[in-house]
């Protein structure tokens, strides 16, 4: 059996008895959009890979701007200090990055088709243009190669960012105390695809809440979670019409 079809029914017999057992909001297994998200999954997974030998190229065209030293130092340290150094490093980029998604009326168009999400689960972490992924992916990546992490802190801060994205769109009631500036979790990010209007630009970390606790952008009330999530956009349903749904809008306001 392909590895990643082992991954995806793994999540599924983690995630799916969590949603019922400590279910956020009354919904179906099968909501409305599951088979174009489970699309997504599959095909995300070797856009995924594509990411990463972009990352090698540019760094291949970086080699003048690499420092031997920094790189030696950093991957001289524990594996567990570098995983702390890298959230931090890898979800700042991100963050910027995101805010970009955000502001830059073109990049947008890529980024509404993960806010059309209006049904939240783990398998929603995955509706995400592939334009989208790649951009997203050398931003939080590239950091990290830059900065010289291992091998083995790398494969470690990819499975704790993966198990993050599912974790925070998850349909799952977690109250952490005060680890809820440091660990992302479904009641920070399920604000961020709030159908409110101004909303859904708080909360623009992924994995390291504080983030928009410095920089101003976070909203987390303690009693409250949105009950309608999405966005006024009409984006099609299906993974192909959601495909082309950038380009033709980008024609369409172009003309």
């Amino acid at each position: 059996m392909p590895e990643i079809v082992k991954g995806f029914i793994i999540l599924a017999c983690i995630f799916i008895p969590l949603e019922r057992i400590l279910s956020l909001h009354k919904q179906k297994i099968f909501r409305l959009g599951w088979a174009t998200d489970a699309t997504y999954f599959f095909t995300g997974h070797f856009i995924g890979r594509s990411g990463a030998i972009v990352v090698s190229v540019i760094l291949s065209l970086m080699t003048n701007f690499l420092n031997p030293e920094l790189q030696s130092k950093v991957a001289s340290q524990p594996v567990w200090l570098q995983l702390a150094e890298a959230v931090i490093v890898s979800d700042m980029a991100y963050y910027i990055a995101h805010r970009l998604l955000h502001e830059v009326p073109w990049l947008w168009q890529f980024h509404a088709v993960h806010h059309s999400i209006e049904h939240m689960d783990w398998l929603a972490a995955v509706r995400v243009h592939p334009c989208e992924q790649l951009f997203t992916q050398v931003c939080k990546i590239m950091p990290l190669y830059w900065l010289g992490f291992t091998k083995e802190s790398l494969v470690v801060y990819a499975l704790y960012s993966a198990a993050i994205a599912f974790l925070i769109h998850s349909n799952i009631q977690l109250k952490i105390g005060i680890l809820k500036w440091f660990v992302a979790t479904p009641q920070f990010h399920h604000w961020h695809h709030s159908k409110i209007p101004g909303i859904n630009t708080k909360n623009f970390a992924v994995q390291l809440p504080l983030l928009d606790l410095l920089f101003g952008t976070m909203y987390m009330p303690a009693k409250k979670m949105p009950h309608k999530y999405g966005i006024s956009d009409s984006i099609p349903a299906g993974y192909v019409g959601q495909m082309f749904y950038p380009f033709s809008r980008m024609m369409k306001n172009a003309r």
